[in-house]
């Protein structure tokens, strides 16, 4: 993200793999220590340096301090996982562990069409937090060391009957039971394939009221159908509130993660898949038949939520012009891990002729690892060389901001350049054959499919990147050649 500013900017870089899954995204932030959030959509960008880049712009209003979090509509398919479009969300932090949990605290996690069970068990949606701490894994990489999960569960009418009975000892039911089902999106035991997990809440039932009471399920059968072969409890250290239409539950997270068949925690999505659940359980002769009255659409949970206070100024080194190629370069980092919003070269005069700057590029990024280092480029095209017949000294100022641009008024490091005028003597003779041809757009077109670095003469529009229009424009060189 940028720094918190007014205008805060938000980047999600997404493997080309699952791109194409992606269908919406959302980014929040918030400026109020999470009292309330903003929301924005966001897109992706598909420009040079940012081709896996979705990006969204929220404006806060300013303040010295963000939360931020992003979600997003995900086909599950590029996941592995066979749910349909899921809602795949980080979310805010519950850092001070409050209970129970108020709604600005909870994202999203799944919904559920209301009208398909009884009102006090139609599910409508649920919603997560956590409550954790920045931890280092054993790649040293940092994640969310995730202490105790918070879920809410929204129903169409009142939460939650035990049972259709008189709730004494000879309560024949029906009973119900309302439960947060939880699985390790990455089980790669079979074993454990059919394993799920949830916090449950149930009052009473099966004679004397021992045998569904909160606490935390571990549940195996098959997950596909919902098929519910045996359930055990693992611990009843679980709080639960019951208000209104709405059942909040939390508990540690421990119990579920230490268990034998959850797997490897953290995952790599520092993670789990969440839905919910209510079932009813009822006489059948001398057993017992469970069956699900509502059940809502999965989403995935990731425990992560972005937060800065304050900004640290932003570094700029080792700047550098080849000659050769034109080719302007300077190293950015930044100790919050910030992105540069504003990154620009400028061309000009020296301070003996005057000093004043006439043309302002863009930069481009070599990657996003913001805090290690990057390097970031732009081409001084023939078509600037052209437009203001550069030949001889010059200097080159770079101007970047993470914030607002009033804390960065000026350039923070320049250095001079000299410039020899065009290298292109035939614009879009990309094999330098000194005619324009057939083969000079067959060349173009494999160096625009492999995005390579054509020399100045293939980029035929001189707007410093190879791309389709080139392409276009050549074809029409070509043809009225």
């Amino acid at each position: 993200t940028t720094a918190p500013r007014d205008q805060f900017i938000f980047n999600a870089d997404i493997d080309s793999s699952l791109a194409y899954g992606v269908e919406t995204a959302t980014v929040f932030a918030s400026t109020d220590n999470q009292s309330s959030w903003i929301s924005a959509p966001a897109a992706a960008l598909n420009t040079v340096g940012y081709e896996n880049t979705w990006e969204g712009q929220v404006f806060t209003g300013g303040g010295n301090s963000v939360y931020s979090y992003l979600a997003g509509e995900v086909d599950s398919e590029v996941l592995g996982e066979e749910f349909g479009t899921i809602l795949v969300t980080s979310s805010p932090h519950n850092v001070n562990g409050s209970w129970p949990v108020s709604n600005n605290l909870y994202a999203r996690l799944a919904t559920d069409a209301s009208g398909d069970a009884p009102a006090s068990q139609d599910i409508v949606e649920i919603s997560g937090t956590y409550k954790g701490d920045i931890a280092i894994d054993a790649d040293g990489e940092e994640y969310t060391d995730v202490e105790r999960v918070y879920f809410s569960m929204d129903l169409a009418g009142n939460c939650c009957p035990a049972s259709d009975g008189d709730g004494g000892f000879f309560d024949f039911g029906p009973w119900y039971l309302y439960g947060i089902g939880i699985v390790n999106p990455e089980i790669d035991d079979p074993a454990t394939a059919g394993t799920a997990y949830a916090i449950g809440y149930g009052d009473g039932g099966f004679w004397g009221g021992d045998a569904l009471y909160p606490g935390v399920l571990k549940i195996s059968g098959d997950l596909a159908t919902g098929t519910i072969d045996s359930f055990e409890f693992l611990s009843n250290n679980i709080s639960y509130n019951t208000n209104g239409n709405t059942l909040q539950v939390t508990t540690l997270l421990e119990f579920i993660t230490n268990d034998a068949g959850w797997g490897a925690w953290p995952n790599s999505y520092n993670g789990m898949i969440v839905n919910s659940v209510t079932v009813q359980a009822a006489l059948d002769g001398l057993d017992v038949d469970a069956t699900i009255l509502d059940q809502s659409d999965p989403g995935l949970f990731i425990c992560s939520t972005q937060f800065q206070e304050g900004n640290s100024p932003l570094i700029l080194s080792s700047p550098n012009f080849d000659e050769s190629s034109n080719i302007l370069t300077v190293n950015y980092s930044d100790a919050d891990g910030n992105l540069p919003w504003f990154k620009a070269a400028q061309i000009c005069n020296t301070e003996e002729n005057g000093g004043a700057c006439f043309s302002q590029v863009d930069m481009i990024p070599s990657s996003h690892d913001y805090e290690e280092g990057v390097e970031f480029s732009t081409s001084i095209t023939d078509a600037v060389i052209d437009e203001y017949a550069l030949s001889g000294e010059y200097v080159a100022k770079f101007w970047f901001a993470d914030d607002d641009i009033d804390n960065y008024p000026s350039a923070q490091i320049e250095i001079p350049i000299s410039i020899s005028g065009s290298n292109c003597a035939l614009v879009g003779d990309s094999n330098g054959d000194g005619a324009l041809n057939v083969l000079d757009v067959v060349l173009l077109v494999n160096l625009v499919l492999d995005v390579a670095q054509g020399d100045a003469c293939s980029d035929v529009n001189g707007d410093g990147a190879l791309n389709v229009l080139d392409v276009v424009l050549l074809v029409n060189l070509v043809l009225g050649s």
